[in-house]
């Protein structure tokens, strides 16, 4: 049945965590890329900075009511202007919402990193030439986030596609940009459902998992550990396209019955780089296959 949800209602949305959770996130983020001694660092030289400055009470208010430091700006250009894949469709998949700004109260949302629309140009190319047949797998983009990239896999004859993202506006959001962008066939083999990742009971046959660096790295490993299950208990053929560069090399290559495949760089269209939050001109997807696949 295919679902139709006010956009207008979904643009309103506000992505408000607590500042405590803030914090935690960010530090969550400090210790996955930089260790436990970089966020240790960070924030007994915030706190000591600001204590310097200000005194204990006013330090203490700074920590619990804005404890989590103000995201990098994006690019300005791409902020200010519409991203050209909505004002081709009509729907809201641009624009950046840091990590930190993404509602929700668990070890995943700790983890969670920003939302970037997926470059259109480079994701169809990174799917164009993928050894499958499209009619033979299901699509699954975790952390599908607003969901363009189900609007751009649905463009390719998957017979199922769904997205699981853990933020419920944004399943709200990818809901209704799936009821206005496509024709009721194609939306139709579309499903997002509100959920963590390392929960995901896949469907059964052959699988394309799509993630654009949704998450941190124990998040990954627990996702991967699900999915490994999954696939010794019920083999089929798995291919998982990673975007993002350089993504979790050591985490990906520490789950043997994975194995890269190739490491594709697409060039992204003027338009797309123009739109781009991060300035990127280009988009690194590294495909990998399940040990399933001879």
């Amino acid at each position: 049945m295919k679902i139709h949800i006010d956009l207008g209602k979904a643009k309103r949305m506000r992505y408000r965590p607590t500042p405590i959770f803030q914090w935690l996130r960010h530090q969550a983020r400090l210790a996955d890329e930089g260790g436990v001694r970089v966020a240790i660092s960070d924030s007994f030289g915030r706190f000591t900075r600001y204590f310097r400055k200000h005194g204990l009470a006013a330090t203490l208010r700074r920590f619990t009511q804005n404890a989590a430091p103000a995201a990098a700006p994006a690019k300005e250009a791409g902020q200010a202007k519409p991203d050209p894949f909505d004002v081709l469709h009509g729907t809201d998949t641009g624009g950046r919402i840091s990590g930190k700004d993404i509602a929700g109260v668990s070890l995943s949302a700790l983890y969670s990193t920003a939302y970037v629309g997926t470059p259109p140009s480079a994701f169809t190319q990174a799917l164009a030439v993928l050894p499958i047949r499209y009619e033979d797998f299901s699509f699954v983009d975790v952390g599908c986030g607003k969901g363009r990239a189900l609007l751009i896999a649905a463009e390719f004859a998957f017979p199922r596609l769904v997205g699981v993202e853990l933020s419920d506006e944004l399943c709200t959001i990818a809901r209704s940009n799936i009821s206005i962008a496509l024709d009721p066939e194609r939306a139709s083999r579309i499903s997002v459902v509100n959920q963590d990742a390392t929960k995901i009971i896949y469907p059964d046959g052959p699988l394309l998992l799509f993630l654009y660096n949704p998450f941190g790295s124990p998040i990954l490993r627990r996702v991967l550990k699900n999915l490994e299950r999954q696939v010794q208990e019920s083999p089929r053929p798995v291919y998982l396209l990673y975007g993002w560069d350089p993504g979790y090399k050591e985490v990906m290559e520490s789950f043997p019955f994975l194995r890269r495949i190739s490491v594709s760089v697409y060039p992204l269209s003027a338009e797309d780089a123009q739109a781009n939050p991060f300035g990127r001109t280009e988009e690194h997807f590294t495909l990998y296959s399940s040990d399933t696949i001879n």
